[in-house]
């Protein structure tokens, strides 16, 4: 039977907003009516990013959800309500009643984003001229975003239910669907998926490099605590706040990774090293910190200075951070003592800017927790970090490494001599990205037989997610 995926297309929701920021549904409307306009196609991109929100996706599970899991990033008890599908990830036990469902989910749900953006990929490439007759850099803007986005959902989920590349380069990946249809996709191997994956990517580099005010045909940024009133009146705000959109650096970050999960080390150092020299990120230094304006905690400058790409999400402490990163009975989220310890090392703890500065202990309990997400409202997809260690993997060079070891607090403590680079990079992704999602893909592409923190043997059945059974169940995918 022919590996396939029955594709099913969601309608759009008109989303309203003042600015494009704070995005809720509102109404389904008709397509042709949402794509009769420039601002219809606006609200139907603000659409995509919202529902990646989703707490099956950017908004839970493969943030610090199940992901993390996978990746024994947290502590974990048995405990019924929050945490029982966290426990199941972390045993590797696909068929977990709490579970299996959030698998299913996760597939469902990154794939009707998709349709979403094959929809606006369709109706934007022959949508009648008059609409975008004195905004053609808009039109760029919003295909090259929907492109991007799309390329970035496929990747997660070669990452999740197909080997990778080391694994199995040749091996069925999963369906890349192009067009907004209802019919079979067939699968993929994981290598041509990958360069599906790198064409959407270099077609939206093409459209955004001449038109992102965060690309390098700009001179200058304005950052977002700069913007005025009148910022807000042409668009709704629609060119604001590229930092929270996939904007072309972005998309240059987005294709390094995919780069390197392919072993193309050049083509990962050179888009690492455009994205690091832009100027337009920055790691958190004292100098900054001390810059910053007062309202701004620590996470939120790293936020603003070295997020590359990241989603906004208007009720990101209430709705999120309090559930899983405090202290509760059912608390899912806890970086133990020992761990911490594990993954810091007894200097780490005491020199680490994230050792120091992403725990705290709340009043009145003796655990501490993650404190990522409890300001601010953004969740990161792409970091400047990762594009210090991605460069140097790609070049054999531990001085990115130590660079980015000085920004994190070990600027007296450089690595010794006979430092092993695979090594020290390991411990850093361990540091880096608590409660980003990220862990779990740096062990399987590197095809870790045993990772930190479990005795469990790693290997194909534990690193790839199992298909959904309602695909098996019905022939669509073999």
């Amino acid at each position: 039977m022919r590996n396939k995926l029955l594709y099913l297309v969601l309608p759009f929701f008109m989303l309203s907003c003042n600015e494009w920021l704070n995005v809720e549904p509102e109404d389904e409307i008709s397509e042709e009516k949402l794509f009769s306009t420039g601002t219809g196609f606006r609200h139907a991109l603000n659409g995509v990013y919202f529902t990646m929100e989703s707490r099956n996706l950017y908004g839970k599970h493969l943030t610090w959800g199940i992901v993390d899991a996978l990746g024994q990033v947290y502590d974990y008890k048995k405990a019924p309500g929050v945490n029982e599908m966290q426990y199941g990830a972390a045993k590797y036990a696909w068929d977990y009643y709490e579970f299996k469902p959030v698998l299913s989910s996760i597939w469902t749900e990154a794939y009707n984003v998709v349709a979403n953006c094959n929809n606006i990929i369709q109706q934007i490439e022959y949508a009648d001229p008059e609409i975008f007759a004195w905004k053609e850099n808009e039109k760029a803007m919003i295909w090259g975003e929907a492109l991007a986005l799309r390329a970035f959902l496929h990747f997660d989920l070669l990452r999740g239910f197909a080997p990778s590349y080391k694994m199995g380069a040749n091996d069925p990946g999963i369906p890349y669907v192009k067009e907004a249809t209802n019919q079979v996709v067939m699968r993929s191997t994981v290598a041509a998926t990958l360069d599906l994956i790198l064409g959407d990517l270099k077609k939206a580099q093409e459209l955004l490099r001449p038109v992102d005010p965060i690309g390098p045909s700009f001179g200058e940024y304005e950052e977002e605590d700069e913007y005025s009133a009148d910022d807000y009146v042409t668009d709704d705000g629609f060119w604001l706040y590229r930092k929270s959109r996939f904007n072309y650096y972005g998309v240059t970050a987005l294709m390094a990774r995919v780069y390197l999960y392919k072993e193309d080390m050049t083509n990962a150092l050179a888009c690492a090293e455009e994205v690091i020299h832009s100027g337009r990120f920055a790691c958190v230094t004292d100098k900054i910190l001390q810059d910053e304006p007062s309202k701004y905690t620590f996470v939120e400058s790293v936020g603003r200075h070295e997020y590359i790409t990241s989603l906004y999400v208007y009720d990101l402490k209430k709705g999120r951070s309090d559930l899983y990163f405090k202290d509760l009975a059912t608390y899912a989220c806890v970086v133990g003592e020992e761990r911490k310890l594990g993954i810091f090392g007894g200097t780490g703890l005491d020199l680490d800017v994230r050792s120091k500065r992403l725990f705290d202990i709340p009043s009145g309990s003796k655990t501490e927790y993650v404190i990522k997400y409890i300001s601010g409202n953004r969740i990161p997809l792409l970091k400047l970090s990762e594009m210090y260690l991605i460069a140097a993997e790609a070049s054999g060079d531990i001085r990115f490494l130590e660079t980015l070891r000085g920004f994190r607090g070990y600027a007296g403590n450089p690595l010794p001599a006979d430092a092993n680079l695979s090594e020290e990079l390991r411990k850093e992704y361990q540091k880096e990205f608590i409660a980003e999602g990220q862990l779990f893909y740096f062990y399987k592409r590197q095809n870790m037989i045993t990772i930190p923190f479990t005795a469990q043997t790693m290997n194909r059945a534990t690193y790839v997610f199992p298909m959904p059974d309602n695909e098996l169940e019905f022939g669509n995918i073999q």
